[in-house]
């Protein structure tokens, strides 16, 4: 195990009925709010009814900025910026999946700075500071309420970047499964694939040794995520489901799933931020369609970390690691089948001329900062490997 620091300043609020602390939460962060959100479910589920009449309650004004969409542009954010500089909004109120809290985090940042938001995701500018800002989750999956990461699409350049900084963590998290009820069996199965990658991606490729913990740890997150992501497809409604679905998958992305791993790399999510910034692809139908071609790129360096995650996930079993590791690839397959996810990028209707300029995007990440594990040739061939299912 490597020497680490873990801090986690994120207060989580999390269970039944604790949307009515919002007000109080709220109050202590500042009195006049940009109310973030996406497009219309919240008001179709009531809850956009229900966070204005607290706020109005409790004597918190706020300005609207909603119509958040999935892979949320730079543009949009730009324009969240100017809307929160003009009120006078000392905080942010984030309310949806990943996309809108991700936005969130980037207006309260850019409103602390003159220069464009964008230099920050290239690496020119670093945050200095950011208005607070209270997550409240509708979607399981991205983890984005509790972690302190943002992706943005640069509309213009196409351009899809992600970063990360201390002072983008939530203040606080307010949690309850019941919100999440209304999401659709297409969208649980792509955040039970996030979640999952989330998980799979430190545990393949840490170097680290004598992080039982750590393993054990990703597991459970993993064969929690599938189970939940299972019984919320099946069960719509069930508390428990959704209360565990919710919660693994915020936990898949606490920095103690990573605490004393050393550095790991994220170079599934890097291949396919190409993919939704050129396509416009949901983000973990994306992550589903490359994910058996990363993983069988791989297969050869990673067969023991593959086949031991198999065992612990799946219950795979075989005479050698490279017939355990086969058989978790596969088992993995099945699964995304199962819960409606593409397996390849023909299912996205994308065919070997879509590959050069995802492969291209990739470099333009690493002309920002050196991520271990992708180059354009790497790219290349898990898209190639990602065509059609074998």
């Amino acid at each position: 195990m490597e020497n680490f620091v873990y801090h986690h300043p994120v207060k989580i609020i999390f269970g039944d009925d604790v949307l009515a602390q919002l007000g109080h939460e709220l109050s202590s962060l500042g009195r006049h709010v940009l109310f973030v959100y996406g497009q219309a479910s919240i008001k179709k589920t009531g809850l956009y009814e229900r966070i204005t009449g607290i706020l109005e309650n409790s004597g918190i004004g706020y300005t609207e900025f909603g119509g958040i969409r999935p892979n949320p542009l730079l543009s949009t954010v730009r324009e969240g910026i100017t809307a929160a500089r003009e009120s006078g909004c000392e905080a942010i109120l984030a309310v949806g999946g990943g996309s809108v809290i991700d936005s969130g985090k980037a207006i309260s940042a850019g409103v602390m700075v003159e220069h464009d938001i964008w230099k920050f995701f290239t690496g020119k500018k670093t945050v200095a500071q950011a208005l607070p800002l209270l997550s409240i989750p509708t979607v399981a999956g991205s983890g984005s309420e509790i972690n302190h990461g943002m992706v943005l699409t640069n509309d213009e350049l196409k351009l899809k970047f992600g970063f990360a900084h201390r002072h983008l963590y939530p203040r606080v998290c307010i949690a309850d499964p019941s919100l999440t009820c209304s999401v659709t069996a297409e969208q649980t199965g792509y955040g039970c694939v996030d979640a999952l990658c989330h998980s799979l991606e430190p545990y393949l490729t840490t170097r680290a040794v004598g992080i039982e913990f750590q393993k054990r740890y990703l597991e459970n997150c993993t064969r929690t995520i599938i189970q939940a992501a299972r019984g919320c497809i099946d069960s719509p409604d069930s508390h428990d489901h959704r209360a565990s679905m919710l919660w693994s998958s915020m936990m898949a992305m606490s920095p103690l799933s990573t605490a004393g791993v050393g550095r790991v790399h994220h170079s599934l999510h890097v291949i396919e931020h190409g993919l939704s910034a050129l396509h416009n692809i949901p983000h973990g139908a994306g992550l589903a369609a490359l994910l058996i071609g990363w993983l069988n790129y791989h297969l050869k360096q990673w067969d023991n970390s593959i086949s031991g995650w198999g065992e612990e996930v799946f219950g795979v079993a075989g005479h050698s690691l490279p017939q355990k590791a086969e058989a978790t690839i596969e088992s993995l397959k099945r699964l995304l089948i199962s819960l409606g996810c593409p397996i390849c990028l023909d299912d996205l209707g994308l065919t070997e001329k879509d590959i050069d300029p995802i492969a291209a995007h990739a470099r333009e990440q690493l002309r920002v900062r050196r991520i271990p594990g992708v180059d354009e040739h790497t790219s290349l061939v898990v898209l190639q490997n990602s065509l059609q299912s074998r």
